[in-house]
């Protein structure tokens, strides 16, 4: 296996990649100048239902397993420019979005890229800390860490829910320290 600690920075690099026509495309009032990383309603309730019929035909176009291309396009046009979008951490090395977006079932993509199409806002955070990948297997896999007094937030719990209800699997993981260090050593 394969993995990040990217906690929402997996997920929203990919949303930026598999939307990036959508985040930019022409609707009156939402850019205002060249150097707009997002549109303006994209942290509003507007942003879905101004682009709903250009979401479904993106999220029907993930579900057929259309991510790969989707993500070539936009790293072949843009990687080099290193364009600033909302988003979207170019560190994160294109052969690894392929190999992710591969092991991806289209559909779990594509239910995940809806929930944060409809409330970008509100689900960038409280993603999972961990990201892992098997291209082996073609599996991915959710984990997040807690300390024995750590609790999971509500945000939290809505993402388990969200990707386990997709079909993806997502471990909780409490971490317990060996030996505590007091920084004086």
């Amino acid at each position: 296996m394969t993995g990040y600690h990217a906690e929402g920075g997996i997920l929203q690099t990919l949303f930026a990649y598999l939307f990036y026509d959508i985040l930019f495309a022409y609707i009156p009032n939402v850019f205002q100048t060249e150097f707009q990383t997002c549109p303006l309603d994209l942290y509003t309730e507007a942003f879905f239902p101004s682009r709903a019929s250009e979401i479904h035909h993106r999220l029907a176009e993930l579900s057929n397993g259309g991510a790969g291309r989707l993500i070539r396009e936009v790293n072949d046009r843009e990687r080099d420019r290193r364009t600033c979008v909302v988003g979207l951490n170019w560190d994160f090395a294109v052969d690894d979005l392929l190999e992710i977006a591969d092991c991806f079932d289209g559909s779990a993509l594509a239910s995940i890229c809806i929930v944060m199409a409809q409330d970008y806002r509100q689900r960038g955070g409280g993603v999972p800390d961990l990201f892992l990948w098997n291209p082996e297997t073609s599996q991915v896999m959710f984990s997040e860490v807690k300390s024995e007094n750590d609790r999971l937030s509500d945000t939290q719990r809505l993402w388990i829910h969200v990707l386990m209800g997709s079909g993806v699997r997502v471990e909780l993981c409490n971490a317990v320290a060996r030996e505590v260090r007091t920084g004086e050593e």
